[in-house]
């Protein structure tokens, strides 16, 4: 029987190597691993700590060839996007390594008891569940900031970049990091409620599916374990009348187009203004028609391949019954015809309630547009989503693009720029997108025990 932990390139749609999953008894090795080392890496100084995981980080950025090229020969990504990524990953280690002691300082607090203060001291092993869009900074950003603080790490990666999974831990190695710090666990997702009952684990960290979710919250709420999510997204992107048509323009080519539109903080639903809607329409259109998608490690390629058949399939099932209910294909909304996993980049236009396209996360490189009178009417349709990760908003009167920002119901906005992510700023959403916060000191915060110390007068 074919392992489920494959790499499967998207660009071919071929099987170019299998793992086998590590047996309960060695992951149960692992944990016992990682809770040995707590013991003594939590009382570890912070010059300790910044010490290993620079090294991390630099050896990252000495095998960034290589890793890239895992990369895009696992999910699909075109190279340069790739290689973007492992510098950005490098960058949130080091930015945890320089930053995690002044964000952990002891904080005094005034009372007339006596003299007290709160400190900060990790709580044991955890566990990251982590996506394959983005495989390395997915697994910087979680285990960054947690290892910095003190706790250690085991890190379940999606069965479809084992190799990249495997990367990451062999930096680690590479880099002099004690045993125990930081492991990949080689196991099916079906496993993963295993490891979280396990009464070593003392948190869980996930990044993936609103259904993924909300099963790891629940096995996580049954054993008083904190958790974190960051699940879904369905981004809206305002585009009010007196926008710069350029800013318009990269937001939708980056916040929608880079990653073949596979992140969750893509932009999947665009709304604008009637004023501007004829001119950006047009632009658009221009651009998804030039777009270049093809084989990922070629320099002038724009777009590589969706991840995998069932997702090409499922985009192809959101266009078409759009489409089937009154959605117009402006571009695209075909599978291309050779091997491997691409779709036609796609604009959809007319959508509706009712129409996958409007009721669903399209996970995809598919433009979903929205007409619009007003500013009333851009924020309900904004709103009329169960996620709530990010938003955007484009307009060249920032005191109202402010006051738009207050009214929409997400854990991120940004005005004129497309939601993205940045070591010093939070990351996290709300309503079915999840909770708890990535990134910034709010990310290092999440498995931390504020322990209070009070002396008496």
């Amino acid at each position: 029987m074919a392992s489920s932990i494959r790499t499967l390139n998207p660009a071919t749609g071929k099987i170019e190597k299998e793992f086998q999953a590590y047996t309960s008894e060695e992951i149960n090795h692992y944990i016992d691993d990682a809770n040995e080392l707590y013991q003594t890496w939590r009382f570890e100084s912070f010059e300790e700590r910044k010490a290993v995981m620079k090294r991390v980080a630099n050896e990252m950025r000495k095998q960034k060839t290589r890793l890239a090229k895992l990369i895009t020969t696992e999910m699909g990504k075109p190279l340069h996007e790739s290689e973007i990524e492992i510098d950005y990953s490098a960058n949130i280690i080091d930015y945890y390594a320089d930053n995690a002691e002044g964000f952990l300082a002891n904080a005094p607090l005034e009372t007339e008891k006596g003299t007290a203060y709160v400190v900060s001291e990790p709580i044991g092993v955890l566990l990251g569940v982590m996506p394959w869009n983005f495989p390395f900074s997915q697994i910087a950003r979680f285990a960054g900031p947690h290892i910095m603080a003190g706790n250690t790490v085991v890190l379940k990666t999606a069965s479809n970049i084992p190799q990249c999974g495997i990367a990451f831990e062999e930096m680690f190695t590479a880099s002099g990091a004690p045993k125990g710090l930081y492991k990949n666990l080689l196991m099916p997702g079906k496993d993963t409620d295993t490891i979280i009952n396990h009464p070593k684990i003392v948190g869980v960290s996930l990044t993936g599916s609103e259904a993924a979710g909300a099963e790891v919250a629940s096995i996580a709420g049954k054993n008083v374990k904190p958790s974190v999510l960051e699940l879904g997204g369905s981004d809206p992107m305002i585009v009010l009348d007196d926008a710069d048509i350029e800013k318009v323009m990269n937001g939708t080519i980056n916040g929608r187009l880079r990653n073949a539109g596979q992140a969750c903080t893509s932009s999947k639903r665009i709304i604008v203004q009637e004023g501007i809607y004829d001119e950006y329409l047009k632009r658009i259109t221009a651009h998804v028609n030039g777009m270049k998608v093809g084989d990922p490690t070629q320099a002038d390629t724009n777009m590589g391949p969706v991840s995998s058949e069932n997702a090409l399939e499922k985009l192809l099932e959101q266009i078409n019954d759009s489409a089937d209910k009154g959605a117009t294909i402006v571009s695209g909304g075909k599978r291309i015809e050779r091997e491997g996993f691409f779709l036609q980049p796609t604009i959809l236009t007319d959508l509706k309630p009712g129409m996958k396209a409007y009721d669903e996360e399209v996970f995809g490189p598919v433009v979903c547009i929205w007409k619009v009178k007003d500013v009333d009417e851009a924020i309900k349709i904004a709103n009329d989503t169960p996620y709530g990760l990010g938003a955007s908003i484009y307009t060249e009167n920032v005191p109202n693009a402010e006051k738009i920002a207050r009214r929409i119901d997400s854990g991120m906005v940004y005005v004129n720029k497309q939601v993205s992510s940045s070591p010093e700023l939070p990351f996290g959403g709300v309503k079915h997108s999840g909770y708890g916060r990535e990134l910034s000191k709010a990310g290092i915060l999440e498995f931390i025990n504020k322990k209070l110390i009070m002396i008496a007068k």
